[in-house]
């Protein structure tokens, strides 16, 4: 499903194909929702955008500036939607204005029902109904093409509270959507997999309750996800939340977090504070290598392929399923050190054939390699993410 695309190429004499509206492969950028929640204003926004543009984050691919809940002002007497002005003094429209001129992209959040999750868990007043709502076409319109936001997250709390049907309103509003902007990237915030109707609906959508910044709950998205690989494919994603990479876990934590949400095809939308971000922490947010194996056009999300309790082997093809370019990723979620090995054979790689080596937090590379089966010492917490370059193993282990 979703394993092969097509390039066309005027220089080969070949029918040049459109562009596609929106990406293939899984966006990047940063969320408000995990650091701020709905205490957010202009000021912040444009902090993260000025942040984002100047920190080599743009540079490795994030464009991605996205207002989550609580910027709502309620409705006027007609029922058109109000931005709070206190927060946002110079208006939504200014401001994606303001994110466009950094080079980037701007975002913006709804609700499927009258009352956004805000009002309900943060006692946003003014969230009360501004939700979608009775107001679909209405606020669309206002937010995607007068304002001019690139990406819209549409909640459930609402949708929840009415006991909406989740698929009818979706699809209902993924159409208005299309109508209005094509290429505006539209995310499904059911917090659970929605059914396999929703990769004809979004481009992404969440597949578990919200995560917290704790190993714990890092690991659980990472189960929840996993047997949903067949669901993902270019331009269709399961969203694993928003990250916590920077929001108080150790590093090695943070760097398994992240190297899990690349790997598995997530979108990556940092959560942090972009303006007062440690080195480290941008360190692990811009490793270009790690970044890579998200951005990759196959788009094939990796798979457990041996699971020895604490003790974990994941894997996934590059370029091609047969190309003999694989991703590997050794997991450990016990509270000690531990060796984790595994056979070339397995990972889809001949090893007679030789075969290049790169580990992709270290930056170091090995060529020339035969041995079998490799081992590594992996931290508490932690993981070992390696880049293998050889010839097909005569048997592919990602073939469906």
């Amino acid at each position: 499903m979703f394993r092969s695309l097509l390039f066309l190429s005027l220089s080969a004499g070949l029918v040049h194909a459109e562009a596609p509206p929106r990406p293939l492969v899984p966006i990047m950028g940063w969320s408000s929702w995990n650091h701020f929640r709905v205490k957010i204003d202009e000021t912040i926004i444009r902090g993260q955008a000025d942040a984002m543009a100047a920190n080599g984050m743009k540079e490795v691919g994030y464009r991605f500036v996205n207002i989550d809940d609580g910027f709502f002002g309620g409705r006027d007497a007609k029922g058109n939607l109000l931005y709070d002005d206190g927060k946002f003094p110079s208006g939504m429209k200014d401001l994606a204005t303001y994110i466009h001129g950094k080079g980037l992209k701007a975002g913006i959040y709804s609700d499927v029902g009258a009352d956004t999750c805000g009002s309900q868990y943060d006692k946003d007043q003014k969230g009360f109904g501004s939700g979608l709502f009775g107001h679909e076409e209405q606020d669309l319109k206002l937010m995607l093409k007068d304002w001019g936001f690139d990406f819209i997250k549409i909640d459930w709390c609402g949708g929840r509270k009415q006991k909406l049907k989740e698929q009818e309103s979706y699809t209902k509003l993924s159409k208005t959507i299309r109508s209005i902007r094509p290429d505006v990237v539209y995310n499904v915030c059911r917090w659970q997999y929605p059914g396999d109707w929703v990769k004809d609906v979004a481009d992404s959508w969440r597949i578990s309750s919200d995560i917290n910044a704790r190993f714990d709950s890092i690991m659980a998205i990472v189960d929840k996800c996993e047997p949903l690989w067949p669901h993902s494919g270019p331009g269709h994603f399961n969203d694993m939340d928003m990250l916590q990479v920077g929001r108080g876990m150790k590093p090695e934590e943070d760097r398994a977090h992240f190297t899990m949400w690349c790997i598995m095809d997530s979108p990556l939308l940092a959560g942090n504070d972009l303006r007062s971000m440690s080195k480290e922490t941008l360190e692990i947010l811009t490793n270009k290598e790690v970044i890579a194996l998200n951005q990759d056009p196959l788009a094939y999300q990796a798979r457990r392929l041996r699971d020895d309790g604490d003790l974990e082997f994941w894997a996934k093809p590059l370029g091609k399923i047969d190309g003999g370019d694989v991703a590997v990723v050794l997991l450990n979620r016990s509270d000690k050190s531990a060796d984790i090995a595994f056979d070339l054979s397995a990972a889809g790689i001949d090893p007679a054939a030789g075969y290049a080596l790169r580990d992709l937090w270290k930056h170091e590379t090995q060529t020339g390699l035969k041995d079998a089966t490799l081992r590594r010492e992996v931290p508490a917490h932690g993981v070992v993410a390696l880049r293998i370059k050889g010839k097909p193993a005569a048997a592919n282990p990602f073939a469906k």
